[in-house]
């Protein structure tokens, strides 16, 4: 295998899903360890962090103050999407995969998105990683640790990556650096639709 293409190999393995599609979270666990749970399920489901990732890209080097332009759309989306996870079907994982690989392809090109594009896919990003995170749980059925630790962990990993692309690119204005982060959300998007290809290759519960 070429030096360039193990780690992406790695990553891919890393991601990959498994048969469940419902988060099996634990029971009788006290408020603190719900958040870390719920936390650590935002922050390591593929379907939920290829879906975020990339709306942080697509909002940090869309301009200086993106994330503060897309965050109330994307709080409005995961409010929506936590209304409507009960009745979301199986296949709302990877409806979020498909939407991550497109958000991370629109942040790839060039020229900018057009203005209501950011917000537009902030809305969605947060609709449908909030119904795949608590996707085969009814309303308030999860703790309020839960639903806390999935919600910080979701927008940590949106500010985290928009902060560092609009950080880098103020510090240091260069045409390379702004490649360097096209050619960042171009990987992205290829690691979604292969995590989406063996999320559909997998076969339904028997």
């Amino acid at each position: 295998m070429r030096r360039g293409t193990a780690p992406l190999a790695v990553l891919i393995l890393a991601l990959l899903p498994d048969r469940g599609a419902a988060h099996a979270f634990q029971a009788g666990s006290d408020l603190y360890d719900q958040f870390i749970e719920g936390t650590a399920v935002a922050l390591s489901s593929p379907p939920i962090i290829l879906c975020l990732l990339p709306l942080g890209l697509l909002a940090g080097t869309w301009r200086r103050d993106g994330m503060l332009a897309v965050w109330p759309w994307l709080l409005a989306g995961q409010a929506a999407g936590i209304a409507v996870a009960a009745i979301s079907p199986p296949s709302i994982g990877a409806a979020a995969l498909a939407l991550g690989a497109v958000t991370a392809t629109l942040a790839a090109l060039r020229p900018g998105p057009p203005v209501p594009a950011p917000q537009l896919f902030a809305g969605l990003t947060g609709l449908l990683s909030a119904a795949a995170s608590f996707e085969g749980h009814g309303l308030f059925q999860l703790g309020a640790g839960i639903h806390a630790g999935l919600l910080f962990g979701a927008n940590l990993a949106v500010a985290a990556m928009a902060g560092l692309a609009a950080a880098t690119l103020e510090r240091w204005p260069h045409a390379w650096l702004r490649i360097g982060w096209r050619v960042a959300s171009s990987w992205l998007a290829a690691v979604a639709l292969m995590v989406l290809a063996f999320e559909l290759r997998l076969p339904g519960p028997a």
